[in-house]
């Protein structure tokens, strides 16, 4: 597609692999009213066809040319990451899914050495992915997982908020120790954001944080024994849990900000990273070895949790200084009584849950969810 005008013997850009959606206003519009108008005019009348109508779109070009179209008679199958144990056969609900892995067009044939372009919603919100590399001269098969490459687009579409906050923003959220940790409900991420951008006391939210965590404690318990790499640190996590649960945040907060360096330590040595394990090197641990695993709209957020681990979770202080709670706070012994409360244990539980999902042995297939 033409990134913009041109004139007659002059050189022009041409777009041939771009996502663009909603959120990119007239450029998207731009998108949608150039070669998806054009096809779906070629769609005979009868079939009832019009663009305000289209839910998802699927166009598929082969080398010879020859064309197919599906416009909203797809099943759409994600793979994804849940938040608890789903057995076979159950209900499953958004609430329940942490992470958007892949998505499937089910019945859908598409090549590598194919052409295609793709339309999806959720919701309001619509985005538009093409790839027409395939037909170059050179005619380069897909080198990419294109199903993946999907999956990345979806929870793009299905989470914009996140993905909208600035250097500032974060800067915001991590000076203040929080982070839209995965296993919090998406209404309450998105209140984290806004809170974020508009600049607001996030300490706000605790009540709503506090009484998640409380309610999810239970699954968190039943998924981290999965990892061999938590056993080590289970008997003390276990105690820290019953003491948040009696509202002994002193004594749970004490208990959990040791055994989190603990498990990033244990990681270090099982995957057998040859640098010494500096603080900065375990927040790098903790998510370096899953690179390939998670893609770049993954709400697990890797890069951006590494980074948190190492400017809040290993911040440093000076003595003397007010300083957040921190591993090194604690470690130091200058932490504030005051600062071992409901907050540094809530987030000390939801780091844990949040490198769970990182560890090695939690990286098997993600469940299917249609």
């Amino acid at each position: 597609m033409a990134n913009a005008s041109g004139i007659e013997g002059n050189l022009a850009w041409i777009a041939v692999r771009e996502f663009t959606s909603s959120e990119d206003g007239d450029l998207f519009i731009s998108r949608l009213e150039g070669f998806p108008s054009q096809v779906i005019a070629r769609i005979p009348p009868e079939c009832n066809v019009r663009a305000s109508t289209v839910d998802h779109m699927v166009f598929v070009i082969r080398p010879d040319l020859r064309a197919t179209i599906f416009v909203n008679e797809c099943q759409i199958s994600i793979r994804a990451r849940f938040g608890r144990r789903i057995e076979a056969g159950e209900p499953v609900f958004e609430k329940d899914i942490i992470d958007i892995d892949s998505l499937y067009f089910d019945g859908v044939e598409i090549p590598e050495d194919a052409a295609v372009l793709v339309i999806m919603s959720s919701g309001w919100r619509k985005g538009m992915f093409f790839d027409f590399t395939p037909l170059a001269p050179e005619a380069p098969k897909r080198d990419y997982d294109l199903a993946k490459l999907l999956g990345s687009y979806y929870a793009y579409l299905k989470n914009q908020s996140l993905f909208k906050l600035d250097a500032e923003d974060w800067r915001f959220l991590v000076e203040r120790n929080w982070f839209p940790f995965v296993t919090l409900s998406a209404p309450l991420k998105v209140e984290l954001v806004a809170f974020a951008k508009g600049r607001y006391d996030i300490d706000r939210l605790l009540p709503e944080i506090v009484a998640e965590v409380r309610e999810l404690l239970p699954h968190m318990r039943q998924r981290w024994p999965e990892s061999h790499l938590f056993a080590p640190h289970l008997p003390f996590i276990k105690h820290a849990i019953e003491e948040f649960e009696e509202g002994d945040y002193l004594s749970c907060t004490a208990i959990l900000y040791p055994r989190i360096e603990g498990l990033l330590r244990t990681l270090h040595e099982s995957v057998a990273i040859p640098d010494k394990a500096t603080q900065k090197v375990l927040s790098q641990a903790a998510v370096k070895h899953s690179d390939e695993e998670f893609h770049q709209y993954s709400w697990l957020l890797p890069e951006l949790f590494r980074n948190y681990l190492q400017s809040a979770y290993f911040a440093n202080f000076e003595p003397g200084q007010p300083a957040e709670l921190s591993r090194n706070t604690v470690g130091h012994g200058v932490a504030s009584v005051e600062q071992f409360n409901e907050k540094g244990a809530c987030i000390g539980l939801l780091i844990l849950d949040q490198l769970f999902y990182f560890l090695p042995a939690t990286k098997s297939s993600p469940e299917l969810a249609g």
